[in-house]
């Protein structure tokens, strides 16, 4: 038993050595192609940050001068106003038509002026543009306030700016707030996030406008005089964000998804302007703060797997796979120099096992059981404790091989075997002795009680119905039991003993367990 043991190990660690060196091996050669991967990885990393960035530098700068040359429309459309006392709709119309907007600057609605209107002269500043030949004009919406403004020109007149002609922008808190910070100040001022009256129907989008205050310059020049007390209105300009954006990145527009959020805040109602479609997150992003004066736009850029693909060099993935595969090459090289002579021990192994175990269940047989029965009672001696033998008989067993064949027998055993094993200790043995005999070797038993426990649950599973290809089979056992040193002193008289018990359990009817008698 302690030689076949002591081969067993070997195998083991012959087989555990080929494993672990092969393991140990590939570890080692996957972390240099790692550290390979790695370095080539983040040098394509790098790259590819700093081309993200420029194109990123970009992208915003354009949007910058995009929102500066408006900006300075604004200021010469204010020039007009100054130029001319008084500014005819056929002046304001010939002077923004000659700018041509919808071909040199994309994204703007139009040119428009919002006349400041004392709440004493709002009902002549109604006749007056009604007399204009627009009988149904009004400034709205119609709730009374202390203050009036009315967009009276916006050009080009037609279309969805229709919609807008005389409302009351300062009526609206946010175009009030711009409104306000650009008359104060004298600068050109921008608005938050908001709905242009434009929109209606179809696809609506988030908008903006731009204002820069138009004073009485005459007004203005008096020592006492405030900004705020001199304005005459504002000559501004309506975005729609997606018309505002589009040709930014006119040049590989594929590489970027930009989305843009009124203020400082990143979350969805702040969301003014989103890429569309969405081409698929890379992890590439950066955050930009874009200052508009008065506002503050943050800008989400991210990196779409086109630019990803265009930058990369593929270097990385050809070291990667290179040296994966050389990796794995050697592992399996020296698995197979080692396994050789692994698998001949191994094979030499098997022969003994043939010998020391039942070929049909695995059990140890009779042999072997023997070895570890001297051995149990030779530590039963020596610290003074118990060991017990079940010997077990299967009922009803000739049957089986007689009606339905040997193989149903022979899963018949395997099934039994199976069920001894799962009512063990690992520290126990289940032998098969041949044919339906059976013996159970417990180790450090403490009474008769306890062997009767435990033979009794192996009673019961064992007469428990079995299902074996599309069978039932209904069998029982006769155990018979005895411990050692109360039933024998010696391997032999211990095993004579638990027999004559057993063949006492048939006499008294089968299905049952006997415990042998005291010597």
């Amino acid at each position: 038993m302690r030689q076949a043991e002591q081969r067993k190990r070997e195998i083991l660690t012959l087989f555990l050595a080929r494993d672990l060196l092969t393991i140990i091996t590939l570890i080692l050669a996957l972390f240099i192609t790692y550290k390979l991967w790695n370095t080539a990885r983040e040098t394509e990393s790098q790259t590819q940050y700093t081309s993200f960035y420029f194109r990123v530098r970009e992208s915003n700068n354009a949007i910058q001068q995009r929102l500066a040359i408006y900006e300075q429309v604004l200021h010469a459309t204010k020039g007009l106003f100054h130029a001319n006392k008084t500014v005819t709709r056929n002046q304001f119309r010939a002077f923004v038509e000659a700018l041509a907007l919808p071909q040199n600057y994309p994204g703007i609605q139009g040119i428009g002026f919002a006349l400041l209107i004392p709440p004493s002269g709002l009902e002549q500043h109604v006749k007056a543009v009604r007399a204009e030949g627009f009988p149904n004009y009004t400034v709205w919406p119609a709730k009374e306030r202390d203050v009036y403004t009315s967009i009276i020109f916006l050009e080009p007149f037609t279309g969805k700016n229709l919609r807008a002609f005389g409302y009351d922008m300062y009526s609206n808190p946010i175009r009030r707030e711009a409104m306000q910070q650009a008359f104060v100040t004298g600068q050109a001022a921008v608005t938050g996030k908001v709905k242009l009256v434009q929109e209606a129907g179809g696809e609506v989008q988030s908008g903006f406008l731009m204002y820069l205050p138009v004073y009485n310059e005459a007004a203005l020049q008096k020592p006492d005089a405030r900004r705020q007390d001199s304005v005459v209105g504002w000559v501004y300009a309506p975005f729609r964000m997606k018309d505002f954006m589009h040709g930014i990145n006119s040049a590989q527009a594929e590489d970027l998804d930009i989305a843009i959020y009124d203020g400082n805040d990143v979350s969805p109602e702040r969301l003014m302007f989103e890429s569309e479609p969405k081409r698929g997150s890379t992890g590439v992003e950066r955050i930009d703060r874009i200052d508009l004066g008065n506002r503050t736009w943050t800008v989400v850029t991210t990196a779409t797997p086109a630019f990803v693909q265009r930058i990369a060099s593929g270097q990385p993935r050809l070291i990667l796979h290179a040296g994966i595969s050389i990796s794995l090459m050697v592992a399996l090289l020296i698995w197979l120099f080692l396994d050789d002579r692994a698998r001949a021990l191994h094979a030499a192994h098997q022969a003994m096992q043939l010998a020391l175990y039942d070929a049909l269940t695995g059990l140890p047989n009779r042999k072997l059981l023997d070895e570890r029965l001297a051995v149990a009672l030779s530590h039963a001696k020596r610290s003074h404790s118990r060991a017990a033998l079940l010997f077990i008989d299967l009922d009803k067993f000739k049957p089986v091989n007689d009606n339905f064949g040997h193989a149903y027998g022979d899963l018949l055993l395997k099934e039994v075997a199976k069920r001894l094993r799962e009512n063990m200790r690992e520290s126990d043995t289940a032998s098969r002795l041949g044919g339906d005999e059976f013996v159970v070797l417990l180790l450090d038993v403490e009474s008769p009680q306890d062997v009767m426990l435990v033979a009794t649950k192996i009673l019961q599973h064992i007469n428990d119905p079995y299902e074996i290809a599309g069978h039932t089979f209904n069998i029982s056992a006769s155990i018979g039991a005895a411990l050692y040193p109360d039933h024998g002193s010696d391997s032999k008289t211990l095993m004579k003993s638990a027999d004559m018990a057993m063949y006492q359990a048939k006499d008294k009817g089968r299905a049952n367990v006997q415990l042998a008698p005291l010597e």
